[in-house]
């Protein structure tokens, strides 16, 4: 309670400035919660955004700070910089003053994340943290409200769609750049679901129910949290579909477990050590007597299921699933979300 308290005064003085005692207990509260809170204190959050994003001059130099914004442009005809002029409320333009180029203007935002916006910076970077912090239409539209401005649900989901595009792209670009996991001597749990909605006549069949949705492969190596998700092409499952999937995720010579799919059957010719678990055995459902069970992948589907049935809106199932493993990654690393979203938007519109 008493550094729940001492937090709190820090947060709300920390744009007023601090005394030596304040400071003093400022350095005390730091040591006492170690790295966690330096982490905790770095974190963007509601008051941070209005506080540092609450105008449009702030905005323009954070967005020109981050990249987000050109701050110069060179003019293609008399290869000299251009200047900017900008009027209120605007982000402004380029403008070279050289003879026949002086009636000639370019907007700063073409080829940027604010091409083409209708609504203010500041309205956007709120939108953008509501997004990262994965807050539904509604809540976005109550913390976004002002006294004379209410954001419609279609602008909300326009720009959360904006944001998951963004994501997917940066995602799929570094891909390439991530490491496989797995390797010999490491176990990595294989295992496939079909995430979906529940029928009662057509889909797949589940204790008298039906599941129509969308077959996913995982993996997951032991004692590694860095799980793989990947949509199973054309909706199929079989051994043409899987293997090249765990190929591009898994390195040869790992010890892979799995149930008994027909499809993982070839896996040793693919310099894999397969060892499987077979759960229509009885007396050894989830654990095979060699110790093999693919418990800790299975459990990722719980989690993953829970978020496909709160998603708000239906969209690409593949987006979605992209933008749940960059959620994943995010809180099992202690990420901030909202830098994360900065970094693949600084990414996908490069300068």
């Amino acid at each position: 309670m008493v550094l729940l308290s001492l937090f709190k005064n820090v947060k709300c003085k920390e744009s007023c400035g601090m005394d030596l005692v304040e400071k003093n207990n400022f350095n005390i509260f730091l040591g006492l919660l170690g790295d966690h809170g330096e982490w905790i204190l770095s974190m963007w959050n509601w008051r941070k955004v209005f506080s540092r994003l609450g105008t449009e001059e702030q905005c323009i130099q954070f967005a020109e700070e981050r990249e987000l914004l050109p701050r110069e442009k060179t003019c293609w005809r008399h290869r000299r910089n251009m200047s900017v002029s900008r009027a209120s409320g605007e982000i402004g333009k380029f403008r070279c003053y050289k003879s026949n180029c002086r009636t000639k203007s370019e907007s700063r935002a073409i080829g940027t994340w604010f091409e083409g916006a209708r609504l203010s910076l500041t309205l956007i970077f709120q939108i953008m943290y509501a997004f990262s912090e994965g807050l539904s239409y509604t809540q976005t539209k109550k913390e976004c409200s002002t006294d004379d401005t209410v954001l419609s649900a279609r602008t909300i989901a326009d720009w959360f769609s904006y944001c998951r595009e963004t994501i997917v792209i940066y995602e799929l670009e570094n891909q390439e750049n991530r490491p496989k996991i797995g390797g010999p001597g490491k176990i990595v749990q294989i295992d496939e679901s079909k995430c979906g909605k529940r029928k009662y006549n057509r889909g797949r069949h589940i204790e008298g129910r039906h599941i129509e949705g969308h077959w996913v492969i995982g993996m997951i190596e032991d004692g590694n949290d860095d799980l793989r998700l990947e949509v199973c092409p054309d909706n199929e499952r079989s051994a043409e579909v899987l293997v090249p999937l765990i190929q591009k995720h898994v390195q040869e010579g790992s010890i892979i477990h799995t149930d008994y799919w027909r499809a993982y059957m070839s896996l040793p010719e693919y310099g894999y050590i397969h060892r499987r678990v077979n759960h229509s055995d009885p007396t050894h459902r989830f654990v095979a007597p060699d110790g093999t069970h693919t418990q800790r992948i299975e459990s990722q589907w719980r989690g993953l299921k829970k978020a496909f049935r709160q998603q708000q809106h239906k969209h690409d199932f593949t987006d979605w699933l992209c933008e749940y493993s960059w959620r994943r990654r995010i809180r099992i690393n202690h990420m901030d979300p909202y830098e994360e979203l900065l970094k693949a938007i600084k990414h996908v519109y490069r300068l």
